[in-house]
């Protein structure tokens, strides 16, 4: 009936691969019970950006910090991804003073603003711990 289409036999048997990778879809990790024991113990952290309009503020990006345990929020609004330094020390100092406790471990992907020698050496000295994920993947 269609031109240019082979006949496929009537006792095919299996799946062909492109049928097979066309169906197959990411499964979610099973739920895990390795929460953080105290506030501060684990700190997620990501920046969003840029986004396509401005704020009034002329803000481009904004960037989140959060706590494991608590699931409290920050967020802090950046004109630039340089500013995401400043605004994590700008955090850091706030959440100590007001919790008297210390951060323990630091969770973001392994982007640039995340990854430069200030960072990375600022937290070793305060012996923050660095965790990094995959960029893009929603199994977190």
């Amino acid at each position: 009936m269609v031109s240019g289409v082979s006949n496929l036999p009537d006792g095919h048997e299996g799946v062909c691969m492109g049928c097979a990778l066309g169906k197959n879809s990411k499964h979610s990790f099973s739920s895990s019970d390795s929460r953080a024991k105290g506030i501060l113990d684990l700190v997620h952290s990501d920046v969003c950006g840029p986004m396509a309009v401005a704020s009034l503020g002329g803000f481009l990006y904004f960037t989140t910090f959060i706590d494991d345990v608590s699931r409290k929020t920050w967020i802090y609004f950046l004109k630039g991804k340089d500013e995401v330094f400043s605004k994590f020390n700008e955090f850091k100092a706030q959440v100590e003073n007001s919790t008297n406790k210390k951060m323990k471990v630091l969770r973001s992907d392994n982007g640039g603003e995340y990854s430069s020698k200030d960072f990375n050496n600022f937290c070793r000295s305060t012996g923050i711990k660095r965790e990094f994920i995959v960029p893009y993947n929603p199994q977190q």
